[in-house]
């Protein structure tokens, strides 16, 4: 078996040709007016409130405290939380970012890069697929890793598995370009069939 598991600490101090992460500015502008939209919320509903608590004042101080509690949760701010695809020149590494484990195998596993946007399990778009070639134990090792389960929309023979990546909040154009490097790309919409590949606007 070719599939390693490693920290995601780890992975990171490698040298990386690219990480599936949420560019920086964009992540950290939508947090901070989260976080001031949060705090607004609180705010104005304990001003407005002097003379007493009606519904929306407890609505306003309930779900703007609540949003602002996890705001100003550590963890929130880690864009390592949302990492979810890695590779260098030799490997492929699926991540996940939330328990901060990741999975190494040869970047000639990836037997194509599908396009096509597909609708996930937890009603995330996918942004595009890969197609890797996995036996049963090596399949078994990264679902557990990953914390997922086999679906069977994404098992496609005996050697080879679908798995589907979000886009991060990265510009489309750019980052279907960048992964277009690991294999042949191909285009496929919701019922696995082959489409042209003409929108480019869901992203930026």
């Amino acid at each position: 078996m070719t599939v390693q598991r490693l920290p995601l600490p780890q992975l990171l101090e490698q040298p990386l040709e690219f990480v599936l992460s949420p560019p920086a500015w964009r992540f950290y502008l939508i947090h901070s007016l989260v976080l001031l939209a949060s705090l607004v919320a609180v705010g104005v509903s304990l001003w407005d409130a002097q003379t007493g608590f009606g519904l929306i004042h407890w609505v306003g101080l309930i779900f703007g405290g609540t949003v602002l509690l996890l705001s100003l949760w550590p963890a929130s701010w880690s864009r390592q939380r949302l990492i979810n695809l890695a590779f260098d020149s030799e490997h492929l590494y699926l991540v996940n970012g939330s328990d901060k484990q990741a999975v190494a195998l040869p970047r000639e596993r990836v037997r194509a890069v599908n396009k096509g946007k597909l609708p996930g399990h937890d009603g995330a778009i996918i942004a595009f697929t890969l197609d890797l070639s996995l036996n049963e134990q090596e399949l078994a090792t990264i679902h557990e890793t990953l914390g997922t389960q086999a679906e069977d929309r994404f098992k496609l023979d005996d050697d080879c598995y679908r798995f589907g990546f979000v886009g991060n909040w990265q510009p489309r154009r750019v980052l279907l370009a960048t992964i277009s490097v690991l294999a042949p790309a191909v285009v496929i919409d919701a019922n696995d069939q082959p489409v042209d590949d003409d929108d480019d606007d869901w992203d930026d």
